[in-house]
Parts: structure tokens; sequence; C-alpha cells
């Protein structure tokens, strides 16, 4: 009687293993890499445009071009909010606290865990911030795992800090939250104001957030690791190169003979111009009252950075060593432009929303809110974008149905964070950082997408608002 229980109970780990090992390597064989899946992507849109819209192929074509240029104010944010965060990472200054971190876990369970709470942590206060720190914070929690011959897969630890990004849009930093807070959103007749004590604060939205940090955390705890010594992949085996190399900026030693040298490599420039940034910020802040944007947040990172590095030498060193950080968003951010244009000018995005509020109830509208928002943003990455082409839509299908606005909204969030999973338009930078591609590590996210999915979609169905 006693051995076949407890040979079950040995099959059922070894079968669930089994699972995870066959998707991940299913993803590393054939899941291609993200510009790649960009290119399809803008294919099966086109093909979707045409399937489903009185649109020609000419017309199809016209969006994609029009659209093609919309993000670039955008793309040129983004890129300067990956350099400017790398480059505040790199500072002695964060380095030192990085590393103070990274040295606390003592097992390989322990720095999984660790990787996902702090990476969620800093998500949580500044999505932009937060890519750049939780990959720079996975190089260092690899590196002093090899130091202290702690045994961590790699792949795994990426795949662990990177998944909680899901949380972002119901942080601090959320786009869509932030803006319907704002007395001059687009939206603001049809909708009103909406505090955000009434999106981002409520215990609605922190019963859900918890919930899901925790189904994140038994993930990565209990069921990823693998079971087998040998099916562990080190960073010393899988990048070696980064586990020797050092992205702290130094001060250069130069001995100063000119007076350009000495504007150079001493401070007095930066401290003169780092005063400039913080009397703007008092006026900004203080004075017009106005509040925190994305331009703003590379404005504050421009002045750390700027006061951290001390000197003009320091500082443009840290600024060509983070560029490379920020390829792919130049490279791919027109096309999901292009993207958007064909779903917004076609009128795609109706077909969609279309089909999916027409199947919702008052008690299942706000899952359903969040199916339509991970489905259109695997086609627009871009929270605050696709808000201004679902907005119109769910809106009114939830006020006809007596969904409350704030309710629609921290849906929305959930569900548009939540594709960030299997979508790797926002892991563009995380993986220049950590260096490795998504295929790499998306068989663990795409299980996390599935399980923490569908813990939110019962958060959001039966918590009460």
């Amino acid at each position: 009687m006693g051995s076949p229980v407890m040979g079950s109970s040995i099959e059922g780990p070894k079968k669930q293993k089994g699972i995870i090992e066959a998707i991940t390597s299913f993803a590393e064989r054939y899941v291609p890499d993200s510009y790649v899946i960009l290119l399809l992507l803008s294919f099966i849109t086109f093909g979707l445009a045409l399937a489903f819209t009185p649109s020609s192929p000419y017309k199809v074509v016209q969006s994609w071009g029009t659209g093609f240029w919309i993000l670039l104010e955008f793309s040129m944010q983004m890129a300067l909010i990956i350099v400017t965060g790398f480059a505040l990472a790199t500072t002695p200054f964060c380095n030192k606290m990085l590393v103070a971190l990274a040295r606390m876990p003592r097992t390989s369970t322990q720095v999984y865990v660790w990787g996902i709470l702090i990476s969620a942590v800093s998500y949580y206060l500044n999505w932009g911030f937060g890519l750049i720190f939780a990959a720079l914070f996975t190089l260092e929690l690899a590196r002093q795992a090899e130091l202290r011959d702690i045994r961590v897969h790699y792949k795994l630890l990426v795949a662990a800090t990177y998944s909680t990004f899901m949380i972002w849009h119901v942080g601090l930093s959320g786009s869509v939250p932030l803006l319907v807070a704002t007395p001059t959103h687009f939206m603001v007749k049809e909708m009103g104001v909406i505090p955000v004590g009434q999106t981002l604060f409520t215990s609605y939205t922190l019963w859900i957030l918890l919930l899901v940090m925790i189904t994140a955390i038994v993930l990565f705890w209990k069921v990823f690791p693998p079971s087998e010594e040998s099916k562990i992949q080190t960073m010393r085996e899988l990048r070696p190169d980064l586990l020797e190399k050092s992205l702290v900026v130094e001060s250069e030693k130069v001995e100063i003979t000119t007076p350009s040298e000495r504007l150079t490599y001493t401070p007095i420039l930066s401290y003169i111009i780092g005063v400039m940034f913080i009397v703007y910020l008092y006026y900004h802040f203080v004075e017009a009252q106005k509040s925190l944007d994305l331009n703003m947040v590379n404005m504050v990172f421009l002045m750390l950075i700027i006061f951290l590095h001390k000197t003009p030498a320091n500082l443009m060193k840290a600024v060509k060593a983070a560029t490379p950080a920020a390829w792919g968003v130049l490279l791919q951010f027109p096309f999901y432009a292009g993207i958007f244009g064909m779903m917004k000018f076609t009128g795609l995005v109706e077909v969609f929303a279309g089909w999916i509020i027409s199947l919702t109830t008052p008690e299942t509208f706000p899952a359903f809110v969040a199916v339509l928002s991970n489905i259109i943003g695997y086609f627009i990455p871009s929270g605050g974008g696709k808000w201004a082409v679902e907005a119109p839509y769910i809106i009114q299908a939830g006020a006809a149905l007596g969904v409350p606005h704030a309710k629609t909204v921290i849906a929305y969030s959930f569900g548009n964070d939540w594709v960030n999973l299997i979508q790797p338009f926002w892991a563009l930078p995380f993986m220049t950082v950590v260096g490795l591609e998504f295929r790499d590590f998306v068989g663990y996210t795409f299980i996390s997408w599935l399980v923490v999915g569908a813990v939110m979609l019962l958060g959001l169905t039966f918590i009460p608002f």
C-alpha cells in the first residue's frame, strides 16, 4: 500500500517539471528574436485588417505608414529613460546598494524570491527605472551567487525578476490611473476625474496585487526551480563575459594641465547645472503645481546622474556605456507604431472590442476588459497609447452595464500589464542588460501568464469593489 502512494507523489513533481522543461525547450527552439516577432506581428495585423475590416491592401499599408511615426516622441522619451536609468544604476552609489542587496540571499531559492521582491518594488515605484534597476540587480544577484558557489539557474532568475513587471500599471507610475486623475484628460466629459484613491489605492486593487505577487512567488519558489543539478545553467556557463564585466563608472585619475581639462575632469560645471535642475523642479512641482510625467522623470534622472557622476567626463563615459541598451527601442518602436496605425485607422480595434464586449455581464465585464487589454496589448504594447484606442468603447460599455469607471480603469491596467509576460516589447532594454533573448526565458513567463493571469481574472471577478 505504501509504495504506490510514494511512487505517485514522486511522479507528480517529475511530470510537472517535465512539462515546464518541455515548454521552455520549445520556446528556446522555436520562438524567434524579438525583432522577428515584431515583423510577424506586423504581417498578422495586416491580414486581420484585410479579413475583418472593409480596408483594401492599399488602405492597410496607408494606415501602417500613417502610424509609423506616431510614437516618435515616446520613443525618444523611452530611449532617454533607459539611458539615464542605466547611467543612474551604474553610479558607485547605486552599485553599492545593488551589491548590498544582492549579498543577502544564502540559497538559490532565496535568490529567486529575493529577486522577485526587489524587482517588484522597483517596478511599483517607477516602471522605467524599474526595468533597468531590476536588470542590473539580476546581474548582481547572479554574480554574488557565483562568488559564493550558489548554483542559480540564470534563465530562471531572469524570468523571475522580469515577471513582476506585470504590476507596474497599478503602481505609482501607472499611466492610465494617473491620466484619469488629471482634470484635462481626453475622456473627462465621459467619465469625469477619478482620483488615484479610487484606482491605485483602493482595497480592490491592493488585494488583487497581493494575490498576483503571492502566486508569482510560489511559482518561482516551489514550481519552476530545476529538480536536477544538470539542468541548472549558471551565468558563468551562459554569459561568462557578464560575470567579469564591471558596469560601474569609476572616476578617472587625470593630471589636469589645461583649463579645458579642469572643466571636464572637475565637478564645478556639473554642480552649477545641477542647481539649475533643482530650481526648475521647484518651480514645476511647487509653484506651477504640475504633476510627475515621463518628461519630468527623465529630468529627475538627468539631475541625479549629473550629481552622482560628478564630473562631465564620468557622465559622458556612463552615457556612452548606457546607449547600446536603447538600440531595441530605436529600431522597433516605429514598427510597433505601424501596427498601432493598422489597428486604429482600419477599425480593427473596434472589431476586437465588439466581439468581447458583446459577451459580457456586469459581473464578468472587468475580467473581459482585462482580456481585451491583454489581446490588443500584444499588438499595441503601449498602456497610454492603447488607452486612447480602447477607452471610448470600454467606458461606454461599462457605463451601460453599470460598472464604475474606476473599476474599468483597474481592470484595464491589470490586463495591460498581464500581456508583458508573453510580449517582448518592454523586455527589450531588460534583455539587453541581462544578455539573454526573450526565447531564453519566455517558457517560464508563459506559464506565469497562464497561472498568474487566472488568479488575476478571478480576483477581478470575485473580490468586492
